[in-house]
Formats: structure tokens, sequence, C-alpha cells
């Protein structure tokens, strides 16, 4: 259990370490997503800037002389130092640029006397980011150099968390107003463009988080059968001892000649060493028959079998060698059963055992059969034993369950290596019906054979009839 925790906490810090990493990795790439998104809103908001000027300046003409032209004096207004400074600093371009777009701003303002048309300048800014698939809510407005907002086009605070801002754009010469565009939903617009990057991401992540939990499982199953190696082989020596022992002992005792002269008891020897020997070549029996049932290479002869002969024949062997007061009640409404008269028996010789084993000093058990609805045919044994706990009837069908608690069976618990109920399973699996267990702890419990009806497996081919593991 200690190199487990260890081997889980490892993978918890690895888990984490890549959590991490991705993490880190898409915080980057989404600032340099806001950073190229702000780059390209820049630039289309001062087109966006100019061409609203030319409206205004098209929207004069319309109003004033619509099939005449008209003229506007343009100023820069610069000094040379800037110009040369500028010059210098090889952004000349872009010093002529933003001059022309405010003696543009300045001639339309004062020879045309039309101020900025926010509304038209929100929908030019829209139809440019559309145009390279941003499709984004904007708004614009005007502010002073100290980033106060002196006019705006919407009632939202540019301030507020969330927005993605432009540069300003200034449209006097002295500097004291600027236009500047604003997104109201940057956050949404980047993420979309990062829809790729985070489908792989959360693939990947998906990716490796099983992959780890599947190495983890591995080691967990390896580790579990080892556990079960080890306490089958300590339950299978337990259960081997006594018969090995009775053998032994009885067959030195017979070695001696000392009981020639006692033929009785001689014969009682000789009929415990045979018991024994039974015993021993029946549980090698069962892991060979077990071992050929997950292996697909058992058959079944099947045919209809009586059932009262059977149990009856069981119960006169159990009751004779139980060593407590047992009383058999029968419910028989079915006779016969469609099944392995040998592996059938060879079952509920399992289940009766387990009742006597898993029972008080008196036991009492019923058998019961029946038809249900669907045509399955039902065996019922049912115990007034020890019971079995909800959380243990998930699994005690599962091969080796018992040796896995042999922890009882060191402290004096019930013998046996838990093969008796994957036997019965598998048996029933193999008839092409199921085992059903109802049990309460301390009072009762209630194993149920579900098998097919004959009809039904008449219409299969002998193949089928092999065993499904």
């Amino acid at each position: 259990m200690g190199k487990m925790k260890h081997i889980r906490w490892i993978a918890v810090v690895g888990l984490l370490a890549i959590v991490e990493l991705q993490y880190v990795w898409l915080t980057n790439t989404y600032k340099l997503t806001e950073e190229s998104l702000l780059m390209k809103s820049d630039d289309l908001f001062k087109d966006a800037a100019l061409q609203e000027v030319f409206c205004r300046m098209e929207k004069y003409k319309q109003m004033t002389a619509p099939d005449s032209a008209f003229s506007m004096q343009i100023d820069l207004d610069e000094d040379s130092d800037t110009l040369a400074s500028e010059t210098m600093g090889n952004r000349a371009s872009q010093w002529l640029m933003s001059n022309l777009h405010i003696a543009f701003q300045k001639a339309v303002l004062e020879e045309l006397k039309m101020d900025v048309s926010l509304p038209d300048l929100d929908s030019i800014y829209a139809h440019l980011l559309d145009s390279i698939g941003i499709r984004a809510q904007v708004f614009s407005c005007v502010v002073d150099s100290a980033g106060n907002v002196v006019r705006s086009s919407s009632g939202k605070d540019i301030s507020a968390r969330g927005m993605l801002k432009t540069s300003p754009v200034p449209i006097r010469f002295d500097g004291t107003r600027f236009l500047q565009g604003v997104i109201t939903n940057p956050y949404w617009l980047i993420v979309r463009r990062m829809t790729m990057l985070l489908i792989a991401t959360a693939l990947i992540m998906v990716l490796v988080i099983g992959c780890i939990v599947c190495q983890i499982r591995i080691i967990v199953r390896q580790n579990k059968v080892a556990r079960l190696r080890e306490d089958f082989s300590y339950a299978m020596i337990h259960d081997m001892k006594t018969p090995l022992s009775s053998i032994l002992m009885g067959t030195q005792i017979l070695e001696t000649g000392r009981l020639d002269a006692q033929p009785e008891k001689k014969a009682r020897y000789f009929r415990i060493l045979r018991e024994e020997s039974e015993h021993l070549l029946a549980l090698t029996n069962k892991v060979l028959t077990l071992s050929k049932l997950e292996n697909h290479r058992l058959k079944l002869v099947k045919d209809n079998c009586p059932l009262r002969p059977l149990l009856e024949d069981l119960a006169e062997k159990y009751k004779a060698k139980a060593g407590k007061e047992v009383e058999f009640l029968w419910r028989l409404e079915a006779e016969t059963v469609y099944a392995d008269r040998e592996f059938l028996k060879e079952a509920l010789s399992n289940l009766i055992d387990n009742a006597l084993k898993y029972s008080g000093k008196r036991v009492e058990i019923t058998f019961s059969s029946g038809v249900k609805a669907d045509g399955m045919t039902y065996i019922s044994v049912r115990d007034n034993g020890f019971g079995i706990p909800l959380k243990d009837q998930t699994k005690i069908f599962e091969k080796y369950e018992r040796a896995s608690a042999a922890s009882r069976s060191r402290s004096g618990g019930a013998a046996g290596f838990g093969l008796g109920l994957n036997y019965v399973f598998r048996v029933a699996e193999a008839h092409g019906g199921q085992v059903q267990v109802e049990s309460i702890e301390g009072e009762y419990s209630v194993f149920t054979l579900l098998l097919p009806p004959e009809e039904v497996k008449k219409k299969e081919t002998e193949h089928d009839q092999t065993i499904v593991g």
C-alpha cells in the first residue's frame, strides 16, 4: 500500500505540473493573441477615422453642391525641427499620415463646420473589423490629453474592466483632442480565435490524463494480481494441508502393519485415505475446470435434467457430513431444467457448501425452482446464515475473492480459496444464463441460478454450446 500511495502522489504531482505548463502556455498565447488583435484594431481605427472625415466631406457636398466640386485649404501645422526629428527616426511616413489626418479634421471642422460623427465612425470601424473576420461590438469617443472622455457614442465607461482600447488618434495639432475606439467584447473574440488551440489543448490533456490513469490502473491491477497470487497460494496450501497430512499419517500407520489384526479399523483408515484423496482431486479438477471455462475449451452436454433427485442426493450427502443440525426445505415448481447435469450438480454443491460454511449451529436451507415470465428457469438456494455485506456482493463472484480475504481464514474463518462462487458464475454463464444474489447481513442469503429453456437452446449450434468465459 505504501508503494501505491507513492505512485499516486507522483501521478498527482505530474498532472499538476502538466496543468501548470498548459496554463502558462495558454496564458502566453492569449496575451500574444490580444496584442495581435490590438495592433490590427489600432491600424483599422486610424483608417476608419480618416474614412469618417471623407464621409463628412461627401455629406457636405451632397447638402450644398452635389454636382459641383469644392476645395479646401490643408495646412500641415508642424515645425521643421519636429519634421527633421521624425525623418531621422525613419518615421516620416507616419508623421505625414498623422498630420494629414489632423489637417483634414481641422479643415472639415473649421471650414465646413462639421464635427466628428461618432455613430458614423462606429459603423465604419465595425465594418473594417468585420472585413478581416473580427465581428466585434465597438464604440468610439473623443478624449482629452489626460484620457478623460469629452464625447462618446455610448454611455459605457471606457475605463471598465474587459474593454480593449485602441491607441488615441490626434485630431488637433495642439494635442488636446483625440479619437479612441473601444472593443467591448475582446475576451470572446480572443477565445474564438483560439478555438482550435483550446480544442487541441483539451484533447492533449484528456489523452495525457487518460494515459496516466490507465498506467495507474495497470499498476494497481498488477499489485492486486500479486496479492491474489500470494493469498491464493496460502489458501490453497491451507486447504490442502489437512488432507495431505491425513494421507501421510494414514499411510505411515498402515505401513507399520499394526492394523492387520484389526480389519475394521484398517478399513476405516483406507476410507479416510480415499476421501482425502478425492478431496484433493476435486480441488485440482475445480482449478482445471475453471481454466478450461475461461479459455473456451470446455463443452457442455445438456439435456432435460430432473431437479429433485439431484438436490435430494446433494442434501443427503451434506446432511451426513455437515457436523451441525441441518434442515432442508423444498419448494420446487419446476421439476426439470435444461442443463449439463454434472456441472449443474457441482454448482449447486458449491452453493450448499457455502450455506453450511457461513451459517450458525442450526442451518435451514430452502430449495426453490420455477419458470419466470421471460421463460427462464430459476433454481434458488436460500440459507439463514451470516449474510453478505452489501459492499461485498458485487465482487463475491470474482476468481480467488475468498483468497483475497485470506486473513479471515488465518484467523479461523471458513476454509477455501475463492473458486466456488466463481465456478457457479462460470457455469451459469456457460449455459447462457446468470447467477444472482440477494442477502441481508446477519439474516439470510439467496443465490439464484437462471437458465434458458430447452427450446431456446435447441436453436443454437453445437459450437454455441462452447462456454463463453
